[in-house]
């Protein structure tokens, strides 16, 4: 009887303390569910886009944006991964993309290989109207887009394909529509002065043009006007119109061609090299591989295209013109390879001389036969030297770019399926050539910064939740020039804007991709992620346009971040009239370019409510795109609120230094 009331009592006493913590329980479960990730990423190893020392750490997603890096042992996520022994980075960032634009809201070929954004309309093609390329968004998108403006494209609605000069009016015309395509949201103003019209275009004539985006301060990404035997004075000639346009010249997909010409990487180097001492910014993209691909004219003279397909072809029929012509394409084939082996058509599966030899003619006028029947046919040409190549890829300001894009052919450069993995594989674990985080820096930060990307390239706090997740170990390419249409691996997991597209080599049928426009206050920028950064803003803002009426926004931010480190301080805004107040709980990255120009972001609580959205600022000291060059600060919370207005008092206080 004695157990039963004993029994009875502990029970008693259970129920007690069960009612009592009942409640203490109930709230520490809402209190998880409303801080809840969508995704947490757990023991994964980051390499941040930065280039720094990669580290361990677990990473929370919500609303599309990375909010919180570290121990997340005691956070919630309504998925979570483990990702232990894969390196999480930055969706990988495509620069010179050819991409099949119908394939894009499936993007496979990119997505194995970790992009998850690509710059379309490169080497001076396209539309002169890049909304063309926006309007993509709305059949659906896997990864995201931006688009470069073609110098070409402008150059042929205005001035035409016949070799002639631009009359002033013609440049005026030019240069307004290089304005609009700003406006418009383009990455860059892209040329390629080797493929007709844009060849015909004379250095100043270039210039005049482009220097309408000065004030945009972005970049002129240029297929340079001859890739072998005036290498040199071809590189030369894109980090001139740069300096005289006030644009960052970028060499896209830089090499050397030919044998004559093979070691000449030193110079070309050396001028990029030479520019960015005296204070001009200047860059590259390198695929790879020692092969390219573009179209069978390119080794046909300029003047023999002179005024289009038809006029060439009337050329070719010239009795007396056609010997000339195929010496000329002669001499252009041996200015590229070593010989008419080097020129493979892969759709045929044939070099140029085993055509020749099957027809018994001579290569040049085997390039006239296949032109006059098949059109610019896709076209390999193998070019090059192991060590340019080594040269140009350990450049510090050399990105990874493919000169691929989005395809699903299976006669096309290999490029298109394997360029990130081939890197990160063959030139990375294998060779040894760069680290590692080099190697991500050149696929993410360094990519973002050359375009003038502020809110992605890196894995930050506030920065969008493109992630890219691969085995370091495994990750490879596959593809061959024979046998292209072999997709890479390694590549684990892919998100886009947060949702997940690619997982264990698969698509899930995700496009939650975007069309990206760029704004001008989003300079192309050297990385500075090695300097130390101070910053100091404290005013009102008056809304740029139009001006506001009642009370006017307020921002205070005191914000340090050490070279490589993390950023610390404290940002407050509150927009009365809108109902708008954030606090900064964690900061991302700050940015900088010189002492007047920095940008962040970061994860704040919005109205004094544990509710948590990512936030970035772009701060101006002198912003050239407003009359009067005052300071201007703007800043985006999410996708649901953006504001630019001018600092009063009109000062913004920063101080930039080297990482001694």
């Amino acid at each position: 009887m004695k157990k039963k009331k004993t029994l009875f009592l502990w029970i008693t006493i259970l129920l007690l303390f069960a009612s009592i913590l009942t409640p203490a329980i109930t709230n520490s479960t809402a209190k998880a569910d409303e801080n809840v990730y969508d995704l947490i990423l757990r023991n994964g190893t980051i390499m941040d886009g930065t280039g720094g020392s990669s580290y361990q750490a677990d990473v929370g997603v919500k609303n599309g944006y990375i909010h919180k890096i570290g121990n997340l042992t005691e956070e919630s996520g309504t998925e979570e991964v483990d990702v232990d022994g894969q390196i999480i980075a930055p969706g990988f960032i495509e620069v010179h993309s050819h991409a099949n634009v119908n394939l894009l809201p499936v993007a496979k070929s990119s997505l194995t290989q970790g992009v998850t954004t690509e710059m379309l309309n490169p080497d001076g093609f396209g539309s002169a109207d890049i909304t063309d390329r926006l309007k993509l968004e709305e059949d659906g998108l896997a990864i995201n887009i931006g688009a470069y403006l073609g110098f070409n494209a402008v150059w042929e609605e205005v001035v035409g394909e016949d070799d002639r000069e631009p009359t002033e009016a013609e440049i005026e015309e030019m240069q307004n529509l290089v304005q609009k395509g700003m406006e418009d949201g383009a990455w860059g103003i892209s040329s390629g002065l080797t493929y007709t019209p844009g060849a015909y275009a004379e250095t100043e004539h270039i210039i005049e043009v482009v220097k309408a985006a000065e004030e945009w301060r972005t970049n002129f990404p240029s297929h340079i006007r001859n890739e072998n035997n005036q290498v040199v004075e071809a590189t030369a000639e894109i980090i001139e119109i740069g300096e005289q346009a006030g644009l960052v010249p970028v060499i896209t997909h830089m090499k050397v061609m030919g044998p004559d010409n093979w070691g000449k990487s030193a110079e070309t180097i050396g001028l990029i090299e030479d520019a960015n001492a005296r204070g001009t910014y200047a860059a590259a993209d390198v695929y790879p591989y020692l092969a390219s691909q573009t179209g069978i004219t390119a080794i046909v003279p300029n003047w023999v295209e002179d005024g289009g397909r038809q006029a060439m072809l009337d050329r070719f029929n010239d009795p007396e013109l056609r010997p000339l012509i195929s010496e000329e394409i002669e001499e252009l084939i041996l200015s590229r390879g070593e010989s008419a082996d080097d020129v493979y058509f892969p759709e045929r599966r044939l070099t140029l001389q085993e055509i020749a030899d099957s027809q018994n003619v001579s290569p040049g006028e085997a390039v006239m036969r296949i032109i006059e029947e098949d059109g610019n046919v896709r076209t390999i040409y193998y070019f090059g030297d192991e060590e340019d190549f080594k040269r140009i890829l350990q450049n510090p300001t050399t990105a990874i770019g493919s000169d691929g894009g989005v395809t699903d052919s299976a006669s096309i450069h290999p490029r298109r399926y394997g360029t990130h993995p081939r890197v990160l594989g063959k030139y990375v674990r294998e060779e040894g050539l760069i680290e590692l985080e080099e190697a991500i820096f050149k696929m993410t930060g360094l990519p973002a910064t050359m375009i003038g990307m502020t809110d992605r390239g890196l894995i930050k706090e506030g920065m969008v939740a493109d992630i890219t997740i691969f085995n370091p170990d495994t990750i490879i390419d596959h593809a061959t020039f024979d046998e292209p249409k072999q997709y890479s691996e390694g590549i684990y997991q892919v998100y886009v804007n947060g949702e997940l597209a690619l997982e264990e080599g698969e698509l899930t049928g995700a496009q939650a991709g975007k069309a990206l426009k760029r704004s001008g206050n989003m300079p192309s920028r050297p990385a500075a992620f090695s300097k130390n950064a101070d910053i100091d803003v404290d005013g009102k803002l008056l809304e740029v346009n139009p001006p506001r009426k009642g009370q006017k926004p307020v921002i205070e931010m005191s914000i340090s971040q050490e070279a490589y480190g993390e950023a610390t301080g404290t940002l407050f805004f509150e927009d009365k009239a809108n109902g708008i107040k954030i606090e900064s709980l964690q900061l991302g990255e700050v940015q900088t370019l010189d002492d007047n120009w920095a940008s962040f972001t970061g994860i704040g609580a919005i109205n004094n409510s544990e509710e948590t959205k990512a936030f970035s600022i772009i701060l101006e000291e002198s912003d050239p795109l407003v009359s009067g060059d005052r300071a201007t600060v703007t800043i985006e919370i999410e996708d649901e609120y953006e504001f630019k207005g001018f600092l009063v008092p009109n000062k913004i206080k920063m101080q930039i230094s080297e990482n001694n």
